[in-house]
């Protein structure tokens, strides 16, 4: 069997594309399309996946795993685009803001820039809102952070597949497990489950899990397999289209119901890069979904802040703001994309030790 190699999937740019236009839905008022939130945890569900297989092609085609290569390769990656926003935020505050609220949002940029806005969510102590949704981010930057760590002190150690697995399965249920048991009804009990990193760690462990599992060639190996998986994929798509009406701090999602839907995101990944029927291709692989999810970082950075922007300038437009912010949003995005992040994305690439197709 040959090994797993990830290479250049477009399916999993239309994935991020979806994921973002999600999140963007969910901000918009009047939509009632709350549930789009979950677009985030798409991201971390692929971000598990990508990372890890990444990590395990490096090892096995030289023995090893550089980290210091890799968190060179995530700060070029994450840090440009997120300095330049920050820095753009606290300008235009310092210029529009009363005094005390410009200090504030230069402390919430330092939370930013030090990837810890989930945790000062989680108690409800970030000095300023504006930047919120980075949240997502922090919690991001610090998996980066931690399980390669983890994972290269595994496989150092000879750990056998079973113990691999055994590891981030026991991780997966304990997050899930710590979610359902702090949860408490009031705001504080709701923001410590949601925001935290140990609680809200399972959509990145589930895409860890299928990582793990394409490796070790346990992909869909069977025309059965392949149409359960692919049945499993249209019907967790058809779930998200109905949840769009949902909302993040349900109780019974944040009880019981994040984790099969992580569960079956990590398996929507897995169908897109073996063998997803013509629908899953006609929608993750079609050009403007897969753009989208090339631009897709630079669209959660700049879409709340272009918002605020428009806001604080004063340019009140009626019923055409959403839509110009909309567009202002994706118009930035790609300047950062084209100007910025390809350009560094090649200077990372000297970073690589195994070279991605």
């Amino acid at each position: 069997m040959q090994p797993f190699k990830l290479g250049h999937r477009p399916a999993l740019d239309g994935l991020r594309g979806l994921a973002i236009v999600m999140v963007l839905l969910s901000h918009m008022p009047n939509l009632a399309l709350n549930g789009g939130f979950y677009g985030v945890d798409l991201f971390f569900v692929l971000s598990g996946f990508l990372i890890t297989s990444l990590l395990l092609e490096e090892w096995r085609a030289t023995g090893a795993i550089s980290l210091k290569a890799f968190y060179l390769r995530r700060a070029l990656r994450l840090l440009p685009a997120l300095i330049v926003v920050l820095i753009v935020v606290v300008v235009l505050s310092a210029w529009k803001d009363p005094p005390a609220q410009a200090a504030s949002m230069r402390k919430t940029a330092l939370i930013t820039l030090l990837y810890a806005v989930n945790w000062f969510k989680a108690y409800d102590a970030l000095p300023n809102e504006i930047l919120s949704p980075a949240w997502s981010l922090s919690i991001e930057e610090q998996f980066y952070l931690l399980w390669p760590l983890l994972l290269v002190t595994l496989l150092r150690l000879g750990a056998s597949r079973r113990a691999v697995a055994g590891v981030v399965i026991a991780l997966l249920l304990g997050s899930a497990a710590a979610r359902a048991a702090l949860w408490s009804p009031d705001d504080a009990g709701v923001h410590r489950v949601f925001f935290g990193t140990d609680t809200h760690a399972d959509g990145l462990l589930a895409g860890v899990l299928a990582a793990l599992l394409m490796e070790w060639g346990g992909g869909p190996g069977t025309p059965v397999m392949g149409r359960a998986v692919n049945w499993s994929a249209h019907l967790f798509l058809g779930f998200l289209a109905v949840f769009l009406k949902g909302w993040p701090f349900d109780r019974w999602l944040l009880q019981a119901g994040y984790l099969p839907m992580n569960l079956a995101s990590a398996l929507l990944v897995v169908c897109l890069v073996t063998s997803p029927w013509p629908a899953l291709r006609l929608l993750f692989e079609c050009a403007p979904m897969v753009w989208i999810g090339r631009v897709s970082y630079g669209i959660y950075l700049w879409h709340i802040v272009v918002f605020w922007m428009l806001g604080r300038l004063g340019l009140g437009l009626g019923w055409g703001y959403w839509p110009a912010a909309v567009a202002c949003t994706f118009a930035l995005a790609a300047l950062s994309y084209y100007a910025l992040e390809r350009p560094l994305l090649r200077l990372k690439r000297r970073f690589e030790r195994v070279r991605a197709s």
